[in-house]
């Protein structure tokens, strides 16, 4: 995904006047909305692409990763493949370690395996092009050729290394550090010597070759006499973090072009050269995986997330009714609630699918965990298919994947920036509304500067690879492997993910700073709207980008024009959606509103009745709660009690929105009486606009 253009200085969906004299800013406002819906619309297909191309279990029940299994499809043991496969001493069963025979032992059960316990995974095919992609060069010894090899004339090559990979140092010491400048250790240096230059084990591996027949030269041939020919390699790459623990494995399929001779003397075929024939030769790739619980589980869980998105977003674009906390008082009403409100028939444009997936508490925090749950399998898978799509052309398809794979952290960096306020709000002691800066503070204007958060995301795996770049694989040639083990703490991956989390936190960091500076002025005006702050201080939001809303600044605060339809969703949104805080807002801010009621004229002064058309609701006996400070009432609205000569308010009338102590949101006219439902429902079909200071 590209972000070469840069995010705009203003929020994009709110309606403010460019300044005439600048043609580049008004430019700015008219075309950024447009690219902000493409990259809505990029996303929302990423989401699609992470479920369908990134689905496991589909990948394994298709079945196209199970050919890499033929040359051992009749193998069920250490002895079978010695039977059936010729090996040089030094790279024999015989020869390596036990972990590395635990190794061979269980890439036969993964072969065998009925489909229950493990994932066949493909992962396309890459065409060789350099001496990057090519792997044939193990295939280099000397193969002794026994009694049944001469008999049929042909003989099957194997080849086994085992190692333990030794990495020192990480990204952060690499870049800031002196691991990466430091004399490396050469190949062949000893785990004692690796050990005193600051080297830890991170991997266990063994690397299989096996392949097909070739033909035994007629004895006497001469031993100078070379032969060339075309073979296929198979390559079963078991790798661990952990030693003992389960193994993955690797899969390739190679065409190799071999020279080889024969020396009836000693009885031996040696391959003196073997190559891929660049630009011809294709690696086919695949991977197997321990079928965990996790992996399952996530799936279903990020079926689900789109499922709840798509539904809620197609709820929300019809405006949902103001929500009556009254009603809701089971879990079952409370969970309909999240994907099934009530709704008016009136079209409405709150926010876009991208700012409920981002913004949704349940959608973030279900998607995170899902991705959690699925990342021992996605974070191996998108680190193999990278160092072999890397050095190959360009395919469309596998590059969706892997944008989806990394697309898919941004919602831990969502949930990391909504668990950071939820910890501020517990931590401080704040009382009213506003009072902490810093909850505004970790919230973006709009989904625009969401986006830039993904740079961070798309550098994962190469980030995660510079910090393994200094690496020396010590092999049991080199010394008995027995005696080394690897600590999963200090594993491949593990290792460096506190690189890559500060990394993203780092990036959130900048993006919000940036965001907040140059938006200052943007930011003064929400911080002094009593809708704004309950989406930027008084709930877990980390968006506060409101559609089709003017907004305009006064002495003491800023006005707010916002129709009811949207403000209603808005509502839904954030007590469904939302951990609300229940801060009160500060009681000057309400003695302001209601000094404002005392100077308008007699017809704007309660009545105790609403209009026939919903205007306002019945009067109530507004009183404070001692502990919040909320206003409350406890007058209930009597249907009968209806003045239709009251004449309806003026398009003055100022609004305020608010939480109680249990964090229900809840609006209030400039006289301190709650809007109720009916009141709101009168208005939605009315499509007036309010006013909210």
């Amino acid at each position: 995904m590209s972000f070469r253009h840069s995010m705009p200085v203003v929020p994009l969906s709110t309606y403010l006047d460019p300044p005439s004299s600048s043609f580049a800013r008004r430019l700015i406002h008219i075309v950024t909305p447009y690219g902000i819906s493409i990259l809505g619309l990029a996303c929302a297909i990423l989401l699609v692409v992470d479920i369908v191309g990134n689905n496991w279990e589909l990948n394994d029940f298709v079945g196209n990763a199970r050919h890499h299994f033929t040359p051992l499809l009749n193998t069920h043991s250490i002895h079978d493949l010695e039977r059936d496969f010729t090996f040089p001493h030094l790279a024999s069963a015989a020869a390596i370690s036990m972990v590395g025979r635990f190794m061979i032992e269980s890439t036969l059960v993964q072969v065998h395996d009925s489909g229950s316990e493990y994932y066949a995974l493909t992962m396309s095919s890459y065409v060789v092009t350099s001496a990057a992609n090519d792997i044939c060069g193990q295939l280099v010894d000397t193969y002794p050729v026994r009694p049944h090899n001469a008999l049929v004339g042909t003989i099957r090559l194997g080849n086994l290394q085992d190692n333990v990979s030794f990495i020192r140092g990480n990204t952060f010491t690499h870049l800031f550090g002196n691991t990466a400048t430091s004399p490396e250790a050469p190949p062949g240096t000893n785990a004692s010597t690796l050990d005193s230059m600051g080297y830890i084990p991170a991997r266990v591996s063994l690397d299989m070759r096996l392949t097909t027949a070739i033909p035994i030269p007629l004895p006497g041939t001469p031993m100078s006499q070379r032969f060339h020919t075309n073979v296929t390699m198979y390559r079963f790459f078991s790798k661990a973090f952990c030693s003992g623990c389960h193994p993955g494995t690797e899969l390739g399929m190679d065409t190799c072009a071999i020279e080889y001779s024969f020396d009836d003397t000693t009885n031996a075929v040696t391959v003196h050269h073997s190559a891929a024939n660049y630009g011809e030769s294709v690696h086919t790739l695949a991977m197997v995986f321990m079928r965990r619980l996790g992996p399952v589980v996530g799936l279903y869980i990020r079926a689900a997330c789109v499922v709840l998105a798509f539904a809620a977003y197609a709820a929300s674009q019809k405006s949902a009714r103001w929500t009556d906390s009254t009603t809701l008082t089971t879990w079952k009403q409370r969970c309909i609630h999240v994907i099934a409100p009530p709704v008016h028939r009136h079209v409405n444009h709150a926010f876009d699918l991208m700012y409920f997936c981002f913004n949704s508490d349940v959608f973030v925090f279900l998607y995170s965990i899902a991705i959690l749950l699925d990342e021992d399998v996605a974070m191996v898978y998108a680190r193999v298919v990278t160092r072999w799509y890397t050095s190959s052309a360009y395919e469309t398809w596998m590059e969706l994947r892997l944008l989806a794979l990394a697309f898919r952290w941004l919602w831990l960096n969502l949930a990391i920036l909504k668990l950071l306020k939820f910890l501020c709000n517990m931590v401080a002691s704040s009382r009213y509304n506003g009072s902490n800066f810093l909850m505004g503070w970790l919230t973006f204007s709009s989904t625009g500067w969401v986006y830039l958060t993904v740079v961070a995301l798309a550098l994962r795996t190469p980030f995660i690879e510079h910090g393994n770049s200094i690496r020396v694989d010590v092999s049991s040639t080199t010394e008995d492997l027995d005696t080394l083990f690897v600590e999963f703490e200090h594993s491949w991956y593990l290792r460096g993910l506190p690189s890559v989390l500060f990394l993203m936190v780092g990036n959130l960091v900048v993006v919000l700073l940036l965001d907040h500076v140059s938006n200052r002025g943007w930011w003064r005006l929400l911080a002094r709207n009593s809708l704004a702050r309950q989406l930027m201080y008084n709930s877990t939001s980390i968006l506060c980008e409101m559609k089709h809303v003017g907004i305009v600044d006064s002495k003491y605060s800023s006005t707010l024009t916002i129709q009811v339809s949207t403000l209603c969703t808005l509502q839904w949104f954030l007590t469904s959606h939302l951990v609300r805080f229940g801060l009160p807002e500060e009681p000057s801010l309400l003695r302001r509103l209601s000094s404002i009621a005392s100077v308008k004229k007699g017809a704007r002064h309660s009545t105790g009745a609403t209009s026939d058309k919903g205007s306002m609701p019945a009067q109530r006996t507004p009183q404070t709660n001692a502990t919040t400070g909320i206003p409350s009432t406890t007058a209930i609205v009597d249907a009968t009690n209806t003045d239709h000569d009251h004449v309806p308010p003026d398009n003055e009338e100022l609004f305020l929105v608010a939480q109680d102590h249990e964090g229900n949101v809840l609006a209030y006219d400039s006289c301190k009486r709650e809007v109720l439902a009916a009141a709101m429902d009168g208005k939605v079909a009315l499509g007036v606009a309010l006013r909210i200071q």
